[in-house]
């Protein structure tokens, strides 16, 4: 029966170390070729862990192993070097389609001179734009929000970039944890964005246009987009609702004040969570008792029939006052009139 590793020295049990670090305290080659060591990146040993439990989220999973590679990788990247491109939008996090979420190569950047580095499962850039500059998130080093949101425009969907954009400038109704937000103001964004270049440029400079304060989600950015894209009145976002005599009734995720509408999306935390979907109900029913329509959404009927979910939404502001313009159309040609 093999003989049980040695035990690890307190200060390594916890924290990824280099095998430089290994020798330092005496442990041998031979010690840290062991089973119980993990080699996450080479020249880098940890602990190994009672592995990932199965009934967690599959993203929260795959989100805290990226951020383990990263701890390894700060050990052996180049001096100054920092998390850029999807790496570090996932870091910070920034609200990402799901496909990116994946066990993807890492992406390190550095400033020239310096050289990129060449690591397996590593995508090195080297950068030299004067306005590139790097802030904390979370214990590394990324990229400032500005030049992400450029870089995450070569690879992005333009409503997931606005999605991006929208989390970025959020002034939260209700702030949550030590965060300063918004992380980046409109116009600051605007300015780098005007001054960019290379690959995304294009579409980032149409996504500034399409950002807005507000939208405290992704899916409730997507959502607006569909709205506009299907000619429908653009709403105003996480709106307080007041009654005629000034009491409050409640806040709506998407409002149309001068229609009497209220879109409300219902993400899946509306169905794990009793407390939060009974409250959800008094609300709208508040909001009904005053004369107001509500349109509720579930993701999985919104991504699955988005066609179905908009036409009740159109109805909704017709029934409230709102006509569509048609659209003109050369003489002797007679459509279908459309919203504009």
């Amino acid at each position: 029966m093999p003989r049980p590793p040695d035990e690890l020295p307190p200060d390594l049990k916890a924290i990824p170390f280099t095998v430089a670090q290994g020798r330092a305290v005496g442990l041998s080659p031979k010690r840290m070729r062991r089973h119980d060591l993990e080699r996450p990146v080479r020249g880098v040993r940890r602990a190994a862990g009672p592995g990932q439990q199965s009934g967690g989220s599959v993203w929260v999973a795959a989100d805290a192993a990226l951020r383990e590679r990263c701890s390894a990788l700060k050990l052996v990247v180049p001096d100054g070097a920092f998390f850029s491109h999807l790496t570090a939008a996932r870091l910070w996090p920034l609200p990402l389609p799901g496909w990116s979420t994946g066990d993807g190569p890492v992406h390190v950047a550095v400033m020239e001179p310096s050289m990129s580095p060449r690591l397996p499962g590593v995508i090195g850039h080297r950068l030299s734009h004067h306005l590139i500059f790097t802030v904390s998130r979370g214990g590394f080093r990324s990229v400032d929000p500005a030049t992400l949101f450029c870089q995450l425009a070569a690879v992005l969907a333009l409503p997931d970039l606005v999605a991006v954009g929208d989390a970025l400038i959020l002034s939260p109704g209700f702030p949550e944890g030590p965060d300063e937000r918004p992380y980046l103001a409109l116009g600051d964004l605007v300015d780098r964005v005007d001054r960019a270049c290379g690959r995304g440029t294009v579409k980032a400079r149409r996504a500034v246009g399409l950002i807005r304060q507000g939208a405290e989600s992704r899916p409730e950015t997507l959502v607006r987009l569909a709205i506009v894209e299907a000619g429908l009145p653009e709403p105003e976002l996480n709106l307080d609702v007041h009654a005629a005599d000034g009491t409050f009734i409640g806040r709506g995720d998407m409002v149309y004040r001068r229609y009497r509408v209220v879109v409300e999306y219902d993400g899946d935390q509306h169905r794990t969570d009793t407390r939060q979907y009974d409250r959800d109900v008094g609300r709208l029913d508040l909001f009904a008792a005053h004369g107001w329509r509500v349109v509720r959404l579930t993701g999985r009927a919104f991504f699955a029939d988005r066609e179905t979910c908009l036409a009740r939404i159109g109805q909704a502001l017709v029934a409230g006052g709102w006509r569509p313009a048609p659209v003109r159309r050369a003489r002797g040609h007679m459509g279908p009139v459309r919203p504009r």
